[in-house]
């Protein structure tokens, strides 16, 4: 199980301005860890605990739909509804992206540049405009492809992240 994150210690706070790594996970880590019976859920659940203490956390807003709507046609709406809460609680508002038009405009060409689906393009876009570290256990159709191309953000598998 997944421990609660808080980040009311740094509300009133601007995220970029604490001495913090900043980090952006696919949803596929916060399922992982959730639902605890995947190869990497250990290790997805361990990045997620540190949070609080270690890392800020910035997110597309798509992340809620993949996660809620995951884990609501999985297990239920009122499993979605507590991850719902949990990601409220670990996600600082102004780290959380909104997926609008002029976000989405601005992530497409990514797909190209990197090979990568369109929703991991969004996640992409994100720790690149927070210079933020991305993570997920897509390791052949998103790590590697975003690694191959020397992106200006580090990027990990789950399994080797180094932090």
């Amino acid at each position: 199980m997944v421990r609660r994150q808080c980040l009311k210690k740094f509300e009133g706070q601007d995220p970029m301005k604490t001495p913090r790594l900043i980090l952006t996970l696919d949803s596929n880590v916060f399922i992982a860890a959730l639902k605890a019976d995947e190869p990497f859920s250990e290790e997805c659940a361990q990045i997620i605990n540190k949070i609080a203490d270690l890392f800020l956390l910035s997110e597309p807003s798509i992340v809620y739909q993949e996660v809620c709507g995951t884990l609501a046609r999985r297990a239920g709406v009122s499993v979605a509804d507590a991850a719902k809460e949990q990601l409220d609680a670990m996600i600082h508002p102004r780290l959380l992206v909104s997926c609008d038009k002029a976000f989405c405009t601005s992530a497409y060409s990514l797909c190209s540049e990197y090979d990568i689906y369109a929703i991991d393009a969004l996640y992409v876009k994100v720790a690149i405009v927070n210079s933020a570290i991305l993570i997920s256990l897509d390791k052949k159709d998103l790590i590697d492809k975003v690694s191959a191309k020397k992106p200006p953000i580090e990027v990990y598998h789950v399994s080797e992240f180094p932090y």
